[in-house]
């Protein structure tokens, strides 16, 4: 009966590190979703404000933004690992 209780409560830790893991690696997906819309629909604000008519901002802070986001996912990453 003990060592039921015992396996029970274990596999019950491996289920919530996993759960964890699954958790945090969906948000980072997220993280890195917004960061990329973000930056696309703040360089198009910055071409609007400016008054540019080809999307000269909007594809240079989208871009940066692609790399600021797989940045932030591998210093996620890293980071998890340790």
């Amino acid at each position: 009966m003990v060592d039921n209780n015992k396996e029970s409560k274990e596999t019950k830790e491996k289920q919530g590190v996993q759960l964890r893991s699954f958790a945090r690696f969906s948000t980072i997906g997220i993280q890195m979703i917004v960061t990329i819309v973000g930056g696309y629909y703040l360089g198009k604000y910055v071409d609007q404000y400016l008054g540019y008519t080809t999307p000269f901002y909007q594809k240079w802070i989208g871009l940066a933004a692609v790399f600021l986001a797989m940045g932030s996912v591998l210093w996620q990453v890293t980071k998890l690992q340790k």
